[in-house]
């Protein structure tokens, strides 16, 4: 039996892809490797189990998995619904079902096009860098990446909100031009940095989702600062911590304190840590164990919430309400079918 994990190694703009895929390494043997998400049809055809969290996807003709690799999917993001109209996309996520999403626009989507799916929350949650804490360091970090940065009026407010200063820490991954197993252990070791530098905090200020979600898992005061807190990928995030528009920060006269929902969180990560620890040791999603008599009648509960919800949709869209926006996002041909 051999053990995946797998971080992007198409578009290396940002370490959060590596973080993810250093969440799910934690829960695998020693000998686990290392897979492209972008090309997983390239593993192996043998017996394995790859834990399949993280952002999907950029391109879509590398998917799915060979069939003798189990994939666990949990903490799964779905950038763009015509990745889920393909019948062959959806056909895969219903056999390996339910779908952990990170997010409630890919639960949301998941069940819309009939797959039993549940909100996990982000498999970063379980994180912990053993650094022991220096309590005498005042030092706030500011982590930001080329990917999305701030605008130059938000950066000058903070230097306006912490007139001591802060420290600027980049979430860019080293040098895109390795191949991808040389990527792989360079980034993993940056990303291990980072985390003790963020353990030594007194507070990390970030633009970046998988930056905060780590934050909160090694108990780190924590503030995420975003253009659009609405934005449906923060729905792991919102009910977590504090989020800062840009528009909100401009006109603050003090920076506000970091609120952590730690029974909210530890809840979550428990759960992320139980299902993972599962999966492992039963080489299959725990939800497939007809002796799990609680995970057997939850699986149960969200095949039917997705009938419904699936068979819903497309009654609303035969009586003709909304129409374009349907077909925009689930495709006419799903929709009719």
């Amino acid at each position: 039996m051999k053990y995946y994990y797998q971080i992007e190694g198409l578009k290396r703009n940002n370490l959060g892809d590596v973080i993810q895929g250093l969440a799910a390494k934690q829960f695998l043997p020693n000998d686990a490797i290392a897979v492209d998400r972008e090309n997983l049809k390239a593993i192996e055809n043998e017996q394995g189990l790859l834990i399949a969290n993280g952002w999907y996807q950029h391109e879509f003709e590398n998917f799915p998995p060979p069939p003798l690799v189990t994939p666990f999917y949990i903490s799964v993001h779905i950038a763009k619904s015509d990745f889920l109209k393909l019948k062959n996309v959806r056909e895969h996520f219903k056999k390996n079902a339910p779908i952990g999403c990170r997010d409630l626009k890919t639960l949301w989507l998941m069940r819309g096009f009939g797959i039993p799916a549940y909100y996990s929350s982000c498999l970063t949650l379980t994180l912990n860098n053993n650094i022991i804490s220096n309590n005498n360091n005042n030092e706030i970090i500011w982590v930001d990446n080329i990917d999305h940065p701030i605008p130059l009026e938000v950066e000058e407010k903070l230097n306006e909100l912490i007139p001591n200063g802060f420290i600027k820490i980049s979430h860019d991954p080293l040098s895109i031009l390795f191949d991808f197993n040389s990527y792989v252990i360079d980034n993993i070791k940056s990303a291990e940095n980072l985390f003790a530098k963020y353990q030594n905090a007194k507070l990390v200020l970030t633009t970046k989702i998988h930056c905060a979600l780590p934050c909160i898992g090694m108990g780190v005061p924590v503030i995420l600062i975003h253009p659009n807190p609405s934005d449906p990928r923060l729905s792991v995030l919102n009910k977590l911590i504090s989020i800062v528009s840009y528009d909100e920060l401009l006109i603050l006269n003090y920076l506000p304190k970091p609120h952590v929902n730690k029974i909210k969180a530890k809840n979550l990560k428990n759960r992320l840590i139980k299902l993972v620890s599962l999966a492992v040791k039963t080489n299959k999603n725990p939800f497939s164990d007809t002796q799990n008599f609680i995970l057997s009648i939850q699986f149960s509960f969200y095949k039917t919430l997705a009938f419904l919800t699936s068979n819903g949709l497309k009654l609303v869209y035969k009586i003709g309400f909304n129409k374009k926006t349907f077909e925009r996002i689930f495709g006419k041909e799903f929709l009719v079918g």
